[in-house]
């Protein structure tokens, strides 16, 4: 019998057949996630049943729902943060976890770059303006020149900086495992937590999400940035303190922030009524080259994995 394997991302092979076309080429029964969108908890416990693997979204993988997913061997998260994975319960219950580590890079890279250009001549906002009739010209500044502090020199902080390099900004950098090689060649300086927070114009974060990771970013670190700083997340929710970052925007006007995740998604909070914010639904690998990447990654891991029973 070919093994049965389940996709639970809500835009798997859209963008292209190709990845499915290679799971079932492969010999592999394939289903797609039958709602269209991210599964609540009740509906991955009843829909996990009967398959060997899975290719997930951001959906809860946690004890309560690997634990009902008998016959499950294999888990393979498309994209690179496994926050949303139980791995201890994994682990008992025998299932091996893999994820997309690279494929995501670009697009998120490129989308923070984006996000703090937008936030630095207000494009988002202007753009707003003009469609409820109001012709205003927000007087911004040059990204040129800026000091950009990146908490996570990781692949997409990596990334980043080579896409930084033309507009001659400084570049600091704080990260548990630091990448010395890379910094040296680009003229990063690794520096202290709270001195890349009270030196950067521009902090954009990409660490993934933990326990102690959670609201890194809250009312004691935005007491120690400058009262103009334009603030990027790209990378994970629950890593700022959202309550926090709205009594920063509304007390700094100079202030800015462009958000991608959020602690709880879909996000409709105050932030998403705020001129100086500008929000977006999770969108960092939503270029089709990178789900495209990312998608084919899945599948190969999947076959690579099977292949080896």
């Amino acid at each position: 019998m070919p093994y049965k394997i389940l996709t639970t991302s809500s835009s798997f092979g859209k963008v292209d057949p190709a990845p499915l076309a290679l799971l079932e080429a492969e010999g592999f029964e394939v289903t797609v996630n039958p709602y269209g969108r991210k599964l609540s908890v009740e509906e991955s416990k009843e829909i996990l049943k009967g398959y060997d693997g899975l290719i997930a979204g951001t959906e809860a993988l946690n004890d309560e729902v690997l634990s009902a997913a008998a016959g499950l061997k294999y888990l393979c998260r498309l994209g690179a943060g496994i926050d949303n994975v139980d791995l201890l319960a994994a682990k008992r219950q025998d299932i091996t976890v893999e994820n997309t580590p690279s494929a995501h890079v670009d697009g998120v890279a490129e989308l923070t770059l984006g996000g703090i250009l937008s936030c630095l001549r207000s494009i988002a906002n202007a753009h707003t303006n003009i469609r409820n009739g109001i012709w205003e010209k927000p007087m911004g500044n040059l990204l040129k020149e800026k000091t950009v502090g990146i908490i996570g020199l990781g692949r997409v902080g990596c990334r980043l900086v080579e896409l930084l390099s033309p507009f001659k900004v400084k570049v600091l950098a704080f990260d548990l495992y630091q990448n010395t090689e890379f910094a040296k060649k680009h003229n990063v300086s690794f520096v202290g937590m709270d001195e890349l927070i009270s030196t950067s114009d521009i902090i954009t974060i990409h660490t993934p999400y933990s326990p102690e990771a959670k609201h890194m970013v809250n009312a004691e670190f935005f007491s120690k940035a400058k009262r103009s700083l334009c603030l990027v997340n790209a990378s994970r929710g629950g890593l700022i303190n959202e309550d926090a970052l709205v009594e920063f925007l509304k007390s700094n006007s100079t202030a800015s922030a462009y958000i991608d995740t959020f602690e709880k998604e879909p996000y409709t909070g105050p932030l998403s009524k705020m001129k100086n914010c500008t929000l977006t639904p999770h969108i960092g690998s939503y270029a089709s080259e990178v789900r495209i990447n990312m998608e084919m990654e899945a599948a190969q891991n999947v076959i690579n994995y099977f292949k080896k029973k």
